[in-house]
């Protein structure tokens, strides 16, 4: 099911305040928050977005309709806050790149099938991906890669 988007006004707060709490457990395992500064306005965001991990990697999907991954570009600092635990990362961006995209999708989407709606891709009786709405999905979609920053020590 997919949430109306004007409801995120309201959950995100909520959750960025549970994110940041001694209870972010009960969400942390799926949630993170990200920090970022606005290419345009200066100004610091945080939102919360569903994340997966790949090695020391944290990867997050969004569709290239909303705009908050576009201050990512080119190796944005950012500050994440996953499972309780804060730290500075770089990102990469992949967008335009639907054979890449495609292959990510399926990997997120098999550990988070409920976020298909997010990305207009049905599920089929067998809760497989529709793969014509994947294969659109791969057109829009945009996976962000966040690096940590390596301690100098």
């Amino acid at each position: 099911m997919k949430l109306p988007e004007p409801l995120f006004a309201v959950i995100n707060p909520i959750m960025g305040m549970f994110l940041r709490s001694p209870i972010h457990g009960l969400w942390s395992d799926s949630l993170m928050l990200i920090t970022f500064t606005g290419r345009n306005s200066g100004r610091e965001f945080t939102t919360p977005v569903r994340y997966l991990r790949d090695g020391q990697n944290i990867l997050c999907y969004t569709s290239s309709k909303n705009q908050w991954w576009r201050n990512l570009r080119g190796g944005a600092l950012v500050q994440l806050r996953v499972a309780g635990q804060s730290g500075p990362y770089t990102t990469e961006v992949i967008e335009n790149n639907p054979e890449d995209i495609k292959r990510r999708l399926i990997n997120y989407l098999g550990v988070y099938p409920q976020d298909a709606a997010y990305h207009d891709i049905a599920l089929a009786a067998d809760k497989s991906l529709v793969q014509e709405d994947l294969e659109k999905a791969s057109h829009d979609a945009v996976v962000v890669i966040a690096t940590p920053v390596k301690s100098p020590h």
